[in-house]
């Protein structure tokens, strides 16, 4: 059987101390129905940190206080960055598809390409890129 599901990149949480989150290590986290409210606080805390940065002048400027400071890249981007993708696991083969840096959660719109249109969908950078390549 091969199963597909989106994962979210997440770190350990040492110090955080904003709102309750699971007390992970780093690794991938399942995203679905069955999270509970920590992996919750623990995924919203990821993907708030991918987006942690310094305002440029498109935004309005950082609160200088937490959570709003922390939050701030969160609440102001358009888009946002979430490191994760897609894993992908073949449990009769005992192999998994893990994703890169280069195709995260907010590429998932993309990942339809290489099944309508063929061709190379790339999940990372050499020397070892994953890539799915159909005709």
């Amino acid at each position: 059987m091969i199963t597909m599901e989106p994962v979210l990149e997440v770190y350990a949480p040492d110090g955080f101390g904003l709102w309750p989150v699971a007390g992970t290590t780093s690794g991938f986290l399942p995203l679905g129905g069955a999270l509970s409210s920590a992996e919750v606080g623990t995924a919203v805390m990821a993907i708030a940190g991918c987006n942690d940065v310094d305002p440029d002048g498109d935004r309005p400027p950082r609160p200088s206080t937490a959570p709003g400071s922390f939050l701030h890249g969160l609440l102001t981007f358009d888009d946002l960055f979430a490191a994760g993708g897609l894993r992908v696991t073949d449990h009769s083969a005992g192999v998994t598809f893990l994703p890169g840096c280069c195709d995260g959660l907010e590429d998932r719109l993309d990942w339809h390409r290489p099944a309508d249109h063929g061709g190379l969908l790339g999940f990372g950078h050499a020397p070892v890129s994953p890539a799915i390549v159909l005709p």
